[in-house]
């Protein structure tokens, strides 16, 4: 004899039904379009607030650096923290040299940096030192962007991050990693070459 549900039963299969229904709607027609993304962007913005705070801690530290790098005229022209190269020119190419260096190698995971633009920045000459500084335009994921930061801040020489500008790329990305586009200015600094002594001229009185 054929198992026949009662009215109720009805009524309670009809309602898990239709529950079961809303679920795979919301599922198929609303999480994944709508709410995936968002939460994505959410976590995306999240990191990029952390990071944000964690350069304006770095950016109130400047006049510590500052005062480090007066120190610093007080040690030998030796000083591994500095560019050994003399030359301004030369210097500016072995900075950009080391930047396109680490970003060659970060690993291709996770999106990787592309490096869309690097330029050379004129600075002023200040005794003892001289600074160098470039501009590099980039195109990384979180992730790389984050090693890249790391592994600029733990040269041998000591760089400065002047400047960091970081956007969210409107182009639609290709992969499930959202792209950023990000700005830097980068500076290092090398000894000012001792002043040349003057020379005597025949027949001038000695100093």
């Amino acid at each position: 004899m054929p198992l026949r549900l009662t009215h109720r039963d009805q009524r309670a299969a009809a309602l898990l039904l239709a529950a079961l229904c809303l679920v795979a709607v919301y599922f198929i027609g609303i999480h994944w379009w709508f709410t995936a993304p968002l939460q994505s962007i959410e976590a995306n913005m999240a990191i990029l607030r952390a990071q944000h705070q964690r350069y304006r801690a770095l950016e109130a530290q400047r006049p510590q650096l500052q005062a480090q790098l007066a120190e610093a005229q007080n040690t030998p022209a030796g000083n591994d923290s500095l560019l050994p190269d003399t030359d301004t020119g030369t210097a500016t190419a072995q900075l950009m040299q080391w930047v396109v260096a680490k970003v060659q190698a970060l690993p291709p995971d996770n999106g990787g940096c592309t490096m869309n633009n690097r330029i050379p920045i004129v600075t002023a000459d200040t005794a003892p030192y001289r600074q160098v500084k470039v501009s590099v335009s980039l195109d990384c994921s979180i992730a790389p962007l984050v090693t890249l930061l790391h592994g600029l801040e733990n040269q041998p020489v000591t760089l400065f991050i002047e400047t960091l500008d970081i956007r969210r790329n409107m182009l639609p990305a290709s992969g499930a990693t959202q792209r950023l586009t990000v700005q830097l200015q980068i500076s290092a600094y090398l000894n000012n070459p001792p002043a040349k002594p003057l020379p005597v001229r025949k027949g001038a009185p000695p100093a």
